[in-house]
């Protein structure tokens, strides 16, 4: 068992596994992401503003309705107000027409609210829109930017892992099993340098009696850490 073999194919996989993380995690690919979140906000934002135009002037159309019906049946009640000759009932009468004028006022104010804000809806998203180009080349730069990396990274990545399987195969099946077990085991590493006293593994340090085993052990022989279980190699 070529102990050197072993611990340089854990470094290769520790390594890759490293490089994976940071596939996900590039700086570039965070902007870009950023970027497109700011794009999706600006997005959700003028849509937001279109609609409310929209719900605005349905309400305009309905009110414009409504004060129709108000003004015509006011102007029914004030011509025959002109023709009636008692007194109680021309008072009732201009109950009536006041009550419609009451009524109108408000559709009136309604509207004219409804007015209002379709004019500030539609100059927020007048000045809202200004934004919108430069935010898309920002977007589209960063996104540019951000697939650059990943296809350096993916490229380096796919280098390592050919380097790696090239150790692989000139392991043994039963070895590369149980480095494989291991490296399950223990989070991605399975094989750790011995450094004087200490497993590289699990950082803890070795007794002096367990050093001097691990130092008599056959030298086709890769021992385990007694703290640990990883495979030491001296």
């Amino acid at each position: 068992m070529n102990a050197d073999a072993l611990l340089e194919l854990q470094l290769a996989d520790t390594a890759i596994d490293q490089l994976r993380y940071r596939l996900g995690h590039l700086p570039e690919v965070l902007a870009c992401k950023e970027t497109a979140a700011e794009l999706e906000v600006w997005n959700k934002r003028a849509a937001a503003l279109r609609q409310q135009i929209v719900d605005f002037e349905a309400a305009m159309e309905v009110t414009e309705k409504q004060t129709a019906v108000l003004s015509s049946q006011r102007d029914r009640l004030e011509k025959q107000l002109k023709t009636v000759i008692s007194p109680r009932e021309a008072e009732a009468l201009m109950h009536e027409i006041e009550t419609l004028s009451s009524q109108r006022s408000v559709l009136d104010d309604a509207e004219l609210g409804a007015m209002e804000s379709v004019a500030a809806n539609e100059a927020e998203l007048d000045s809202h829109s200004e934004a919108h180009d430069d935010l898309r080349a920002k977007a589209h730069a960063a996104s540019e930017v951000g697939d650059a990396a990943i296809a350096a990274a993916e490229a380096d990545l796919a280098q390592r892992c050919a380097a790696r399987d090239l150790l692989r195969s000139a392991l043994e099946a039963a070895v590369l099993d149980r480095y494989d077990s291991l490296r399950s085991q223990f989070g991605g590493v399975g094989v750790a340098k011995l450094n004087g006293l200490r497993c590289e593994g699990c950082h803890l340090d070795l007794s002096r009696g367990e050093v001097d085993a691990i130092k008599r052990a056959e030298a086709d022989e890769i021992p385990e850490c007694p703290n640990c279980g990883r495979l030491l190699v001296r």
